[in-house]
């Protein structure tokens, strides 16, 4: 194999890894809605005890400025509602 095609190859795979990164990056990244006070009132458990967590260790049901969020990641929000 000469210089140049190991050269190429070598790029080839710095790409890729970087393209699955980047993928990574983005599929993994916290995407957070908004819950409705209609749905909140029906939560069982209530959702103050909930203590799900995703998959990097943040709580999915968060509160900011007394509105309630559902945050997951983009991956599961797209796949698994």
């Amino acid at each position: 194999m000469s210089r140049d095609a190991k050269g190429r190859t070598g790029l080839a795979l710095v790409l890729l890894a970087a393209v699955l990164i980047a993928g990574a990056v983005f599929g993994f990244r916290p995407v957070c809605v908004p819950i409705p006070e209609d749905t909140l009132a029906v939560f069982s458990p209530p959702i103050r005890e909930r203590r799900e967590t995703t998959f990097y260790g943040s709580p999915i049901f968060q509160q900011e400025n007394g509105q309630w969020f559902q945050c997951k990641t983009w991956i599961a929000r797209q796949f698994f509602f």
